[in-house]
């Protein structure tokens, strides 16, 4: 096992060992539940575009005129439900914050560095 240092007080190592699992996995039930809050706040404002935004980060496709809010804000919600560590951490995570519908947070995921 190949020992890469230390972040977030925990030792990174090639491959990954199950304390770098446990903190990714702590780490993308805070961004899912931050991202879920997101969704139904939108939802609730009626804001349909910030729904739509929200669930292409989430999901990777768009929806199209036609689809009925509550219809997308649930395909996120599934979507989010299922969505792998890599996805928030590579895709979707940075582009919320970015957007302004989630406040980041400290705590990062840990391994996905190109050592």
């Amino acid at each position: 096992m190949k020992v890469l240092g230390t972040k977030h007080g925990i030792e990174i190592t090639k491959p990954w060992n199950p304390a770098m699992y446990e903190h990714n996995d702590m780490v993308a039930d805070k961004m899912k539940t931050a991202i879920k809050e997101a969704l139904d706040k939108a939802l609730y404002q009626s804001k349909t575009t910030d729904v739509m935004e929200i669930a292409k980060s989430v999901c990777g496709y768009s929806f199209g005129t036609g689809y009925d809010v509550d219809a997308i804000h649930m395909d996120a919600i599934r979507n989010l439900e299922m969505v792998q560590n890599y996805w928030l951490n590579d895709w979707c995570w940075d582009e919320l914050v970015e957007m302004g519908y989630v406040k980041d947070f400290d705590e990062k995921f840990v391994g996905y560095d190109k050592k």
